[in-house]
């Protein structure tokens, strides 16, 4: 096992400990029958045998309490195998204490606990006695001591924690929970049974992980080729070589078992941090699995399998045989074959032995040898290894080996040799790990997307992290407290093991960790006090351990963790009174020497002071924070930043009277409008603080405030669809704006009023309006003006005017009114105005039967989304983009196109975003009865049918009255009466609404009707082919008399209907298939494509 653990002065910490607390059974009643001289040397014997098995797992022995031992997994340095070594170490005490020679003729018991958790480790004040080791002061300990008191004789139980991160190693069983003395709350107990066969931590994950292979089918690729090119008989050697938690293992499953159904062999050494010095331990592993050694078996039946086994793979000789017995610890008999020889020439017996042994093994077939964390192999091993890549270009192997960053490889690149980085996942493969482990309905989008943040893309981060994110939602109800994200128990281990092997640099890392994860060096230089050369000289360790890189994110001589893991895990060892020292000391030097900085990003100041305690001092910082973020439509950063101020400012412990009465509602206010923009105003907690900010805007008298209160309020009525509330909102809107004639008043209040009667279906209002409201903004310069709402008024005007003109009919129109909107957008340089305008367009499009271009739209959207959190806009483009992929005839209706559209709603629906919820239900409709799913169909339309009534929504009635006529048609056949009066009704509305471009559309769509009516055969009733909604004032042709070109590419082989009929529809002669003329001008020049392109 491990090396015996040697004490070492170290100051006051936090970490993550596992604490077993072992106790002989009846030790009362044993000193009664026994002599003190005999009791001291069966006392003596015990402490011996625990103290070596400790030792050599890696433990350290803290105390000797009477006829009890206290020992510490992970301290003084930590360890990714503290808390199996503890229970290891717990089954070897039980056996070995058991085999101890009692004076009674009873055999010796134990009862023991272990727990893992955190605690504060004091110094050790003298390392030469260790049962005056320094205490661990915390639950932890408390709770070993307990579980070792509820212990039987001869049982081991474990806490909840240690179960956590032991069960893939070790057959456990659930005894419930207990009350325990000393603790609240009932605590679930483990009881050990038995270690499993499994070998390591990463083979346990990769065999009981459900999770499937995601974001490596490159490198998985690559791994079958390899194999391919092995079985063909040109050996392979691949080396998968990444950091910690990659998916490096991961891999490696999932190959092996893709060779499940086909005749080859298998061979797996595993390398480990207890066995990196003991002396080939893999292959002895091997050997003892494959012998068939049982438990408890004599040495004799032993070593008869053995010779066996060898003389199975034709290892014949006697010296072979008393090698690999002594490898494996077994008396050999017979010495005279090894007498004389040094032990030199026994270690090439014994590699020899074991080469020929390999190559017997593999009989000639294709073989998979698999090698796993080199950075832990033993040099033995490593040799033995070497000589079989030497000779597996002979042979019909793959040899392939896993490492992390700091192992070298031996061999040189070659012709039948492979070296493969495995890089980090990106954002989408991060978020889909979350969604296979079920987390999308239990967390939040902000907290998914938090999680996917903090764990850079490494697989085993995400994982774990969401676990324990969903197991800390199940038992309190939040992922989190005081603002913090604990890192998961399965992790610390690993993490803290990593700055422990960093010395004397450990402590500079803490103080950069508190800094932040990036910073500079002159701040770092003026925090740490320490002399430049020792600080050059830590900083180049730090950098060569591979905690830190260069950072090129802010200006000058820069760093950042590699990790925020590691960044969080070096923050939370230092004591809390520390941190907070080093907090304020970090505040006052940039307050002092950082100016520029802190005028750049006031957020950090804000940081620190709160860290520090100063609250007061920390507020306004907070403030000015979320209005630069908000001014650049960061809302989500807002939102945290207003957030943070709020809870400050209502703290007991801040001293209000220091502060203005008003910035509680100016706090409200930017949190209201920041939530709006990153979660929506349909957010409930939009709404609620709205209310707050009104009562409170009334209380103080504040008029200004007021409009800004009543331009949210209406707002948030249009997105919870209640659109009279919005007009009454907007109409206050435009009473205070005619009473002070405040332009912005005026500029905000004719969009509100404007956008409220587009949707209502009130075409000639909301034109008036709309332009009044650009007018305005025109002749004040609006783009210099400082609107209370989330977003750019004149944005939100020609976006709005575009669909008004959609409505009229007049394309040239409506593609300058965009064009417009985009410069606009373009201007403001707000990423957030951006993928506004663009989520309209998109719209326009898909009206327009545009689905090409609505298919790339939706992918720079979906882009846009994910990179800055646009939750609401990323949701409506997959709705879209589901739509145009049926559409163009690139995907199934009812297969990829569906799933896309229904997630996108799906996520809409979460997040409370109910504007036209009613027309993007009737285009998922449309996909199910194109799918010829008829019941899906009707229960969809049907509910698109209640949310346009019942949100107000008229501009939308007609197109889902259209649908629904086609989706009754689709399914009853053209002579239904109910197609022609759902479409007589479509028209009536259409018509009071003076939407002259949905008149003509229904007019075509009833012609066309009428002749499939009268001249279509039984099957064409059944499976209508009809258009999609096209508005754009350009007559419909009957599908009998297609003379354009596809609105898709040329489709996929296999993407066609029942009726060998393509998914994607024929365009009108008059557009030839491809986009007009004047829509081509109105894109920017990175999205014109030539006149042929939709033919390809």
């Amino acid at each position: 096992m491990g090396p015996r653990v040697k004490p070492v002065k170290r100051p006051p910490e936090r970490r993550q400990v596992t604490v077993l607390f072992c106790d002989l059974v009846n030790s009362t009643s044993l000193a009664e029958q026994l002599d003190p001289e005999e009791l001291m040397e069966t006392v003596e014997s015990y402490y011996a045998v625990c103290d070596d098995i400790v030792s050599s797992h890696s433990g350290y022995m803290a105390q000797y309490l009477g006829d009890g031992i206290l020992a510490y997994f992970g301290y003084p340095d930590a360890s990714e195998e503290a808390a199996p070594n503890a229970v290891r170490a717990g089954l070897r005490l039980r056996e070995a204490i058991r085999g101890l020679p009692s004076p009674t003729g009873e055999p010796l018991r134990s009862r023991i606990g272990i727990a893992t958790g955190p605690v504060v480790a004091t110094s050790i004040r003298n390392i030469e006695t260790p049962h005056k080791a320094g205490l661990m002061m915390g639950q932890t300990p408390n709770l070993a001591a307990r579980l070792q008191s509820q212990a039987a004789p001869d049982q081991i139980l474990v806490s909840e924690s240690t179960h956590r991160i032991t069960r893939e190693l070790f057959h456990h069983q659930s005894l419930g929970s207990r009350e325990l003395k000393g603790f609240p709350q009932a605590v679930q107990i483990y009881a050990v049974v038995e270690e499993t066969d499994v070998s390591c931590r990463s083979q346990a994950r990769w065999r009981t992980s459900d999770l499937p292979l995601i974001g490596r089918l490159q490198e998985m690729e690559l791994l079958w080729n390899a194999w391919q090119a092995a079985t063909a008989g040109r050996g392979q050697v691949v080396l998968l070589q990444g950091e910690a938690g990659i998916g490096k293992s991961h891999l490696v499953g999932e190959l092996k078992r893709s060779l499940l159904d086909q005749g080859h062999r298998q061979m797996s050494w595993y390398c480990g941090p207890n066995t990196r010095e003991s002396t080939l331990h893999p292959i002895a592993e091997q050997i003892n699995k494959a012998a068939g050694f049982e438990k408890g078996e004599a040495d004799g039946c032993r070593l008869e399998k053995l010779a066996r086994l060898m003389e199975r793979y034709g290892a014949t000789e006697a010296s072979s045989l008393e090698v690999l017995a002594d490898l494996i610890g077994l008396p050999g008999g017979h010495r005279s074959a090894l007498d004389g020889l040094t032990p030199e020439k026994k270690r090439q017996i014994r590699l020899d032995t074991l080469l020929a042994m390999i190559q017997a093994w593999s009989q000639g077939q294709p073989s998979l040898i698999v090698v796993e964390d080199l950075h832990w192999i033993d040099p033995t091993t490593l040799e033995l290894l070497d000589r079989l890549i030497a000779t597996a270009d002979q042979q019909p192997w793959m040899v392939l080996a896993t490492a992390r960053p700091e192992f070298h490889a031996p061999w040189p690149p070659g012709d039948n040799s492979a070296h493969i980085n495995l890089r980090r996942l990106d954002r989408t493969a991060s978020e889909q790990i979350c969604s296979c482990l079920n987390a999308d309905e239990a967390l939040s989008p902000q907290l998914t997307r938090r999680i996917v943040e903090r764990c850079d893309g490494i697989p085993l981060f995400v994982e774990e992290t969401t676990k324990f994110m969903l197991e800390q939602i199940r038992a309190n109800g939040s992922g989190g407290g005081d603002g913090a994200d604990p890192i998961p128990e399965t992790l610390q281990d690993s993490l803290a093991a990593r700055l422990d092997r960093l010395g004397p640099a450990r402590r500079l890392a803490s103080i950069a960790a508190v800094i932040g994860r990036s910073f500079t060096y002159d701040l770092l230089e003026a925090v740490s006090s320490q002399p430049e050369g020792l600080l050059r000289q830590q900083m180049d360790d730090l950098l060569v351990s591979g905690l830190l890189q260069f950072s090129d994110q802010t200006a000058g001589e820069a760093y950042e963790f590699k990790h925020a893991l590691i960044r969080d895990a070096a923050y939370e060892t230092m004591l809390k009174r520390e941190r907070q020292i080093l907090h304020e000391q970090i505040a006052e030097t940039l307050s002092g020497q950082f100016h520029e900085l802190v005028d750049a990003e006031p957020q950090l100041l804000a940081h620190h002071f709160t860290r520090a305690g100063a609250f007061e001092q920390a507020i306004p910082h907070w403030i000015s924070a979320g209005a630069r973020s908000a001014e650049m439509a960061s809302h989500e950063e807002a939102v945290q930043h207003f957030q943070t101020a709020l809870d400050l400012l209502r703290r007991e412990a801040c001293r209000q009277e220091t502060l203005p009465a008003s910035l509680e509602l100016t706090l409200l206010l930017g949190l209201a409008m920041s939530l709006a923009g990153s979660r929506s105003y349909s957010a409930p907690e939009v709404g609620r603080i709205l209310e707050e900010s009104r009562r409170l805007a009334e209380r103080l008298d504040d008029s200004q405030s007021s409009f800004a209160i009543l331009r949210g309020i209406c707002n948030f009525s249009i997105v919870s669809c209640d659109l009279d509330h919005a007009e009454h909102s907007a109409g206050q809107c435009l009473q205070l704006w005619e009473q002070g004639r405040n332009p912005i008043h005026g500029i905000e209040a004719h969009f509100s009023i404007g956008y409220v009667h587009y949707v209502k279906g009130s075409m000639t209002l909301a034109r008036q309006h709309l332009r009044e409201s650009i007018d305005l903004y025109h002749l004040h310069e609006g783009w210099d003006l400082s609107f209370p709402s989330t977003h750019d008024p004149m944005t939100g005007s020609l976006t709005a005017l575009a669909m008004v003109e959609q409505a009229a009919g007049d394309p040239d129109r409506v593609a300058a009114t965009l064009e417009q909107a985009r410069r606009h957008a373009a201007r403001l340089g707000r990423n957030y105005e951006t993928v506004y305008t663009l989520s309209h367009e998109l719209l326009i499009l898909v009206l327009q039967g545009r689905y090409l271009e609505a298919i790339a739209l939706s992918e720079t959207i979906l882009k846009i989304s994910d990179t800055y959190g646009y939750l609401t806009w990323r949701a409506i483009a997959k709705v879209y983009k589901g739509v145009a992929l049926a559409h163009a005839g690139q995907a199934e209706p009812g297969g990829e196109a569906l799933a896309i559209a229904t997630e996108g709603m799906r996520e809409q629906q979460r997040l409370g975003v109910m504007t036209l919820e009613g027309f993007r239900l009737a285009e998922i409709a449309t996909l199910h009865s194109l799918a010829g799913s008829t019941s899906e169909a009707f229960a969809t339309i049907q509910a698109a049918e209640e949310a346009v009534r019942r949100s107000g929504e008229a501009y939308f009635q007609p197109l889902v009255r259209v649908r629904k006529a086609d989706v009754i048609a689709r399914a009853r056949g053209h002579d239904e009466p109910s197609v022609m009066e759902t479409l007589d009704q479509a028209l009536a509305i259409a018509r009071a609404q003076g939407a002259t471009s949905f008149e003509t559309m229904i007019n075509d769509k009833k012609q066309l009707y009428a002749r499939e009516r009268i001249g279509g055969s039984a099957d064409r009733r059944r499976n209508p082919p009809h258009p999609p909604l096209r508005v754009s004032g350009q007559a419909l042709v009957a599908p009998g008399k297609r003379t354009g070109r596809p609105t898709g590419s040329r489709h996929p082989p296999g993407r066609r209907s029942a009726t060998g009929r393509p998914w994607g529809w024929w365009r009108d002669p008059g557009s030839g298939g491809c986009p007009s003329s004047a829509h081509q001008r109105s894109l920017p020049p990175g999205r014109r494509h030539s006149p042929c392109a939709g033919r390809r």
